[in-house]
């Protein structure tokens, strides 16, 4: 009798959701990835660029920068920007399709479910932060035009200087707190990443 029980009873396998996944859905979680590395790393980038721009812990410009070496900023300051939208834009849309084709089930995977929650409540306020990412773009364009035809550039100085202090502190800082959330969902799955369990068939009990 202890030789059936012995041979009905299993151990339970942990197997990596990938290992079954389908080449649609390991694209959109690749997709994810590298919209994320883009969005993260330009979010980072953005911040110590743009501290060269004002006062340290304020966000009052400084007066001592030279013109060019101000210009150069609005440079990488825009370009980061349109990196970001193009970033989140990538995430987007491999999350979705992940979400849609992997058919997680939230039960067995609580960390994710954070994921996602933190990731989606925020979707609002990302979609903000980019049509602001994408006037300073806008604004820079406008303001290297201005340059080039010998016109005066410093209402446009100003409407970037003005985005880019709306894009800090506007919202009351939910943008940074999304930050913040994106960077605690990733260290959620990195604790406890997407596994799904899945007992080992046994095997045909032997005749008594």
């Amino acid at each position: 009798m202890s030789l059936r029980n012995e041979q009905t009873t299993t151990p339970t396998k942990h197997i990596d959701i990938l290992e079954r996944a389908s080449i649609g859905t390991r694209l959109a979680l690749f997709i994810m990835i590298l919209g994320s590395i883009f969005y993260l790393g330009g979010s980072s980038a953005r911040g110590i660029i743009g501290n060269d721009l004002v006062e340290l812990g304020t966000l009052n410009f400084r007066r001592d920068i030279p013109f060019d070496a101000e210009k150069e900023i609005y440079n990488l300051l825009a370009r980061t920007s349109l990196l970001i939208v193009f970033g989140y834009l990538l995430t987007l849309i491999g999350f979705l399709v992940f979400i849609f084709k992997s058919k997680l089930r939230m039960k067995e995977h609580p960390n994710a479910l954070m994921a996602i929650i933190l990731f989606v409540m925020f979707i609002p306020i990302e979609f903000y932060t980019s049509y602001l990412d994408l006037k300073f773009f806008m604004s820079y364009v406008d303001f290297q035009l201005q340059l080039f035809l010998g016109a005066d550039p410093g209402p446009l100085r100003d409407e970037m200087r003005r985005l880019f202090v709306e894009r800090v502190s506007g919202l009351g800082g939910l943008s940074v707190i999304a930050l913040l959330s994106y960077y605690s969902a990733i260290g959620a799955l990195i604790l406890r990443p997407i596994r799904s369990r899945n007992p080992e068939k046994s095997e045909k009990n032997a005749e008594a």
